[in-house]
C-alpha cells in the first residue's frame, strides 16, 4: 500500500532537537539528585552528535541498566557516559582469543558461504 515512487529524506535531529527528546527519555528516570534534568539533556545532546530519536532512547535505557549493574539507587552523569560509549562502540569484548567452539561455529558459517557461492 501507498506509493512507493516518492522518498522523504528526513535527518538526524540536530542539538536543540536531541535535547528535547533526552528531556522525554529522561522522564521515568530517577536521577541523581545532584543532577538537573534540564542541564543533563544539553549536556547529553552535545555529546551525541549525529544520533537519531532511536538512539537517545537507547542511551537512556543503557544508562538506566549501567546504574543497575552498579546497584545505585539513581542514574547519574557518568552512567550515561558510560552508556554513550556502549552505544557507539557496541558491546565491549572481554578478550579477542576465540574458544575452540567459537571458532568452529564460525568454521560452519564460513563453509556455508562458500557452499553457497
Amino acid at each position: 500500500p501507498g506509493r512507493f515512487d516518492r522518498q522523504i529524506a528526513i535527518d538526524n535531529p540536530d542539538v536543540k532537537a536531541r535535547a528535547d527528546i533526552f528531556r522525554v527519555h529522561l522522564r521515568p528516570l530517577r536521577l541523581a539528585s545532584s543532577v538537573s534534568p534540564s542541564e543533563l539533556a544539553d549536556r547529553l545532546a552535545r555529546l551525541t552528535p549525529g544520533f537519531s530519536g532511536a538512539d537517545v532512547a537507547n542511551v537512556c535505557n543503557e544508562a538506566a541498566l549501567v546504574a543497575a549493574r552498579d546497584d545505585a539507587a539513581a542514574v547519574d552523569s557518568t552512567h550515561f557516559e558510560r552508556a554513550i560509549e556502549r552505544v557507539i562502540g557496541g558491546l565491549e569484548r572481554q578478550s579477542r582469543v576465540l574458544s575452540r567452539g567459537e571458532r568452529r561455529a564460525i568454521a560452519f558459517h564460513e563453509a556455508g558461504h562458500a557452499v553457497v557461492a
